[in-house]
């Protein structure tokens, strides 16, 4: 999906497009795309249509089939909730960072949520103190990871002031909501490792926190952002919860302190970072944080400016040839500034230059960039093409129904033996479609894997010469991992790599699955078919559960990913997977193979213990890369079945919900056929035609609306 402001592409392949730049316009598009505020606007209007429509179709419950009514008022608190994400949040960033590095004084800073408030003592000396929207502990075991989650002006949301504070706590699954705009001790008692917890309500003062959300109703920017445990964290929930945040994130901020250099102690967190973001194109902006707190001058410049100079070149020797993960470097803000030149407007000073020494707008215009390259239009698609989805399945039941009481008396009992023969096959049918795909889908795999024997070579070719350069200190061997992804993700995306010949198998997969469902659903006579096969609507249907059975290929491909350590099993925008994939909407980034083999090479610890046998440790290295490839190999295979396996449930969701139809159609014809005159279905005509034209019109404008938004 390209979508266009002005004149420029802010939309490629699902991606977030190029960074920090933006792309020329596309071909074969005609006209303007929307810019994303008036697309939302929009969206908020035709969600609003939606509802209005539920409302119409609980009118004439009583007149329709049991399932065109189930979970009516489920599917109302779905667009209702569709309306809130389509006003609040439209871009997900994560920050991380060392422990105390200035993730959370940051996120009050973007957000508008950060208080300079200068204290006078008893001796009349001034001190400054900055109030912002959460408190930051120092302790790496304790710090809580934490969310700020825009909810616009929703009215069934109070966010107000300081936020709507929601926790969830140890052992209990659902969120627990606190309160809103909390007094900031009682916000602490639950957040911050220092914090006095009997300032929590007397049941809380016993259990343990594992992660806050904090809902604003006031936000600068329309961003989603997690506040991620530091790196120096041992608390293996956090972890879990670290890489659920990537796994959902569409970029993500590096935060260090101004006040000291880059160390080795980050280098690990660096490394799955970039091996995350880098095949999936995810960006990376890197930020020099509390730039005020080194101002002090060194060698002749403000200290963070020689930090700034040596964040940057480490992060270029370490990551050479990296330059998308790279980009700028270290962008050097002060939040604390920003604050202060508000605090002097407010009092009728003048703030300009400490707002312009802060740099805060250049990163909120960075964030912005990012926004209208892909990600808020990528946030409303989703949001529209679940609505969509939502009325033409609600819809479909009534289209139905409206069919079977046109159908003239006469022809009543030969449809309803037509329909009798037709379900009388679909057991069988299901069976031979599913036994078809899986071993197609075993063929296919075969075919994707063949490269994978030359793996080994291929990688021992462009390392092993590098890992003998070297002695295997923490920088040798995350720049030999950098290599590795490096390495792996060329081979991968190369013309005769798995990632390549994957996305025509799969492609070939799925046109069989259409394919197979055409043959088995469409009916030989058309003239008197009643329940026509519904064209596939394949992008939305992870989110669906209909029929009662959970989207269980969707919790496969889930749990597949994660026994890999995989950060994001969600489509992400690798390269070598298309975004719009058809009867399967979750990818595979490139990523998740290399995060799983570099987790068996973790060879500094090994380091620690021979480090007077470096050529050792050099050959136990090198061996480490068949046992990669081994696992690269493996890795590929289960996700890429797992994705298969998505597409097969998905066909044979397709055909159970037309069996579905079916039934229903059957049982209305039945009914006709045994009721004493037809005023019943003239009267039901009557009543459903305006429902069913009118739920035909929300869905094509919801359609129309991601048509006029979607290139050539």
């Amino acid at each position: 999906m390209v979508l266009t402001t002005g004149v420029t592409e802010v939309w490629v392949q699902g991606s977030l497009g190029p960074f920090p730049g933006r792309a020329t316009a596309p071909r074969g598009t005609s006209g303007l795309m929307m810019p994303v505020e008036e697309a939302r606007d929009e969206l908020k209007h035709l969600l609003d249509r939606c509802e209005q429509w539920l409302g119409t179709v609980a009118e004439v419950s009583e007149i329709l089939p049991e399932s065109a009514t189930a979970d009516l008022e489920s599917d109302v608190e779905r667009i209702q909730a569709m309306s809130t994400r389509a006003l609040s949040a439209m871009l997900n960033v994560a920050l991380l960072g060392r422990q105390s590095s200035g993730k959370s004084f940051l996120i009050s800073g973007l957000q508008g949520h950060l208080e300079y408030v200068p204290i006078i003592d008893e001796d009349g000396e001034q001190s400054d103190e900055y109030l912002g929207l959460l408190p930051s502990s120092a302790s790496p075991n304790t710090a809580c990871p934490s969310t700020i989650v825009p909810v616009g002006d929703d009215p069934k949301v109070d966010a107000t002031g300081r936020g709507l504070l929601q926790v969830k706590f140890k052992g209990i699954a659902d969120w627990v909501e606190i309160g809103t705009n909390l007094h900031r001790a009682e916000v602490a008692a639950y957040v911050a490792a220092d914090g006095n917890v009997t300032d929590r309500h007397p049941d809380h003062v016993n259990r343990q926190v594992e992660r806050i959300e904090l809902l604003l109703s006031r936000t600068r920017l329309p961003i989603k952002l997690f506040d991620l445990p530091g790196s120096e964290s041992e608390n293996e929930t956090h972890d879990d919860i670290l890489y659920e945040a990537w796994k959902e994130a569409d970029c993500f901020i590096y935060v260090s302190q101004a006040t000291e250099a880059l160390t080795s102690h980050e280098l690990s967190l660096i490394k799955d970072l970039y091996a995350h973001a880098e095949p999936g194109g995810k960006p990376v902006l890197w930020v020099l944080s509390g730039i005020d707190r080194a101002a002090q001058r060194e060698h002749g410049q403000a200290a963070w400016k020689n930090v700034l100079t040596t964040n940057n070149q480490y992060l270029r020797d370490r990551h050479r040839g990296a330059g998308d993960f790279v980009n700028d470097g270290f962008l050097p803000v002060s939040a604390a500034l920003e604050a202060r030149a508000e605090h002097e407007e407010a009092h009728n000073g003048d703030g300009s230059v400490l707002r312009r020494r802060s740099r805060m707008g250049e990163l909120r215009e960075r964030l912005q960039a990012l926004l209208e390259s892909g990600a808020g239009y990528k946030h409303l698609k989703q949001v529209g093409e679940e609505a969509g989805w939502l009325v033409r399945r609600r819809r479909r039941s009534i289209t139905d129904m409206l069919e079977a009481h046109r159908v003239t008396v006469d022809d009543l009992e030969t449809q309803r033996d037509h329909l009798r023969d037709r379900l009388d096959g679909m057991d069988d049918s299901v069976v031979r479609m599913r036994a078809e795909l899986n071993d197609e889908l075993d063929r296919r795999i075969r075919i994707a894997q063949r490269p994978f024997g030359g793996l080994a070579d291929e990688l021992h070719r462009g390392l092993d010469e590098f890992i003998d350069s070297g002695n295997l200190s923490a920088e040798h061997a995350h720049d030999i991992d950098v290599r590795y992804v490096q390495l792996f993700n060329e081979w991968m995306t190369g013309p005769e790599g798995p990632g390549t010949l994957w996305e025509g198998e799969r492609e070939a997969l799925d046109q069989l699955a259409r394919q197979i469902l055409r043959s088995e659903l469409e009916d030989e006579d058309a003239g008197s078919e009643l329940v026509a096969p519904e064209s596939l609507d394949p992008e939305t249907i992870p989110a669906q559960t209909e029929l009662g059975r959970p989207w269980r290929a969707y919790s496969m491909v889930q749990t597949a990913a994660n026994t890999l350590g995989v950060a994001s099993p969600l489509a992400g925008g690798a390269v070598w997977l298309t975004t719009s994939l058809s009867l399967a909407t979750i990818a595979l980034p490139v990523g998740a193979a290399v995060i799983a083999a570099i987790g068996i090479a973790r060879i500094t610890d090994v380091l620690k213990e021979r480090e007077s046998k470096i050529q050792q440790a050099r050959q136990e290295r090198k061996a480490m890369i068949d046992e990669q490839a081994k696992q690269a190999r493996n890795g590929f295979e289960e996700m890429v079945r797992g994705q298969g396996r998505l597409l097969i449930d998905a066909a044979e969701e397709h055909h159970q919900r037309h069996r579905a139809r079916l039934r229903s159609t059957l049982d209305e014809v039945v009914h006709r056929i045994n009721a004493d005159d037809t005023a019943r279905s003239r009267a039901i005509v009557e009543r459903l035609t305006p429902v069913d034209e009118a739920g035909h019109a929300v869905a094509t404008r919801i359609q129309d609306l991601l048509d006029r938004n979607r290139s050539a």
